[in-house]
């Protein structure tokens, strides 16, 4: 009997995926199930009997009743995420409404905006163009907005708005009932936006840490979309990332939102300005990178860390290092012509001493951790600029509030994602 086998599954409410990405996610598919030591048995089919334990890659967030009907239970079960409603895998939980009468979808939390409010950017998120028009009088007074369908990634549908009549244009592309399942973002508009990634991926008893930076590159038609990743990469969870020489930003973005992307930029002011700007519970653009990495640190137990690259390049004549791990490169019917790739190094000595240094010449000792059955260890935790926690309270809504603009946060504890990332934006004047 075989010890398990991995499956590819496509989710009901998963936005059509370009060729590029269908035939990545097959091969991150794929890498996984190396990782594991399973078989890979491509497409699920819920008619076969299959003769081990699933464990799914979905294309996409997954509901919960989706979840429980594939019998996921546990991080153990997927690589990917699981949430309550529709509007939860989003950008749209990342801000609060404006105010209490505003529209919203059925299991809208404002306990969860409330939390995290402090740690993101000024914004909200609208269920109406009434309340688009709203948040927009109150922000354009302090300088442009920056719009965002939820739905979208990788940059795309982001739009500055500097008027009410620009609002309303982009007002009239948006149909009712996307309006009322995912609404819209609004919140400041940052300029010299360095990005940065951060993150913590496991799958089994590996687990990797990361730091890292995004490059945005331009598309076939000339417009500003993901490029890439280039990310350093321990083997082990945040503390041994904490042990790594970092910048000031990067060390205080580790700390402080680890399982959202952030940004940092210049703000309306001129002020430097940060936020989280949303969460990443799926395959992304990073994943190839990580589970690259992952792979690394499985073939050689020696390996510390790791330089682990995705690459994205749009365009005619692209070419890969010669030894790049080239996942595609053709003429995607959408897309046009792009090259996909990725590389790993080991990571350089010297950054190597300097990290010796700093665990005080232990790190030759330092061994994967063991992954946690207690699922308290893997309720979000975040903290806000002043420093003050705020954990998860796992549903427990305030006692004898019942007003209307308040919401309990589900208790999706067993089901948190064993993969986080976050981005950081840093402004340099």
């Amino acid at each position: 009997m075989t010890n398990g086998i991995v499956v590819l599954y496509s989710s009901r409410f998963g936005k059509p995926l370009q060729t590029h990405h269908k035939v990545v996610l097959d091969l991150d598919a794929k890498a996984i199930a190396r990782i594991k030591g399973y078989e890979f048995g491509g497409p699920y089919d819920p008619e076969h009997n299959y003769s081990g334990p699933l464990f799914f890659v979905p294309d996409d967030t997954l509901l919960l009743d989706e979840a429980s009907c594939l019998g996921i239970r546990s991080p153990n079960d997927l690589y990917g995420g699981v949430v309550p409603h529709l509007f939860v895998k989003t950008k749209a939980i990342t801000h609060g409404l404006v105010d209490r009468d505003a529209e919203r979808p059925p299991g809208w939390s404002t306990a969860f905006a409330e939390r995290v409010r402090e740690i993101v950017l000024p914004g909200y998120t609208v269920f109406s163009n009434r309340d688009a028009q709203m948040a927009a009088r109150r922000m354009l007074t302090r300088g442009p907005i920056r719009l965002k369908k939820p739905l979208s990634a990788s940059g795309k549908d982001q739009r500055v708005i500097t008027s009410l009549d620009e609002l309303d244009a982009v007002l009239e592309t948006v149909t009712a009932d996307e309006m009322a399942a995912y609404g819209l973002v609004l919140e400041d508009n940052l300029r010299q936006v360095k990005t940065l990634s951060i993150g913590e991926v496991a799958i089994g008893d590996g687990r990797i840490s990361y730091h890292g930076t995004q490059r945005t590159v331009a598309d076939n038609e000339g417009r500003p979309v993901y490029g890439g990743s280039e990310l350093v990469c321990v083997r082990g969870g945040w503390d041994v990332l904490d042990a790594l020489p970092m910048s000031p930003e990067v060390r205080a973005a580790v700390a402080a939102a680890r399982r959202y992307d952030d940004a940092q930029g210049i703000g309306a002011d001129d002020w430097p300005q940060s936020g989280v700007l949303e969460p990443s519970w799926r395959v992304g653009g990073a994943s190839s990178a990580e589970l690259a990495a992952l792979a690394a640190f499985a073939q050689d137990p020696a390996l510390k860390i790791v330089r682990a690259s995705h690459v994205e390049e749009y365009g005619e004549g692209r070419r890969a290092p010669a030894d790049a791990i080239i996942e595609f490169q053709g003429d995607d019917p959408e897309a046009g012509p792009l090259l996909r790739y990725t590389l790993v190094t080991p990571q350089d000595q010297q950054l190597r001493q300097k990290i010796c240094g700093r665990c005080g010449g232990a790190w030759g000792d330092l061994q994967a951790p063991a992954t946690s059955s207690d699922a308290d260890s893997r309720v979000i935790r975040l903290r806000s600029r002043t420093g003050a926690s705020h954990r998860s309270q796992r549903g427990n809504a305030q006692a004898g509030y019942s007003g209307s603009d308040y919401s309990p946060v589900a208790d999706l504890s067993k089901y948190e994602c064993r993969k986080a990332r976050m981005t950081i934006g840093i402004a340099w004047s």
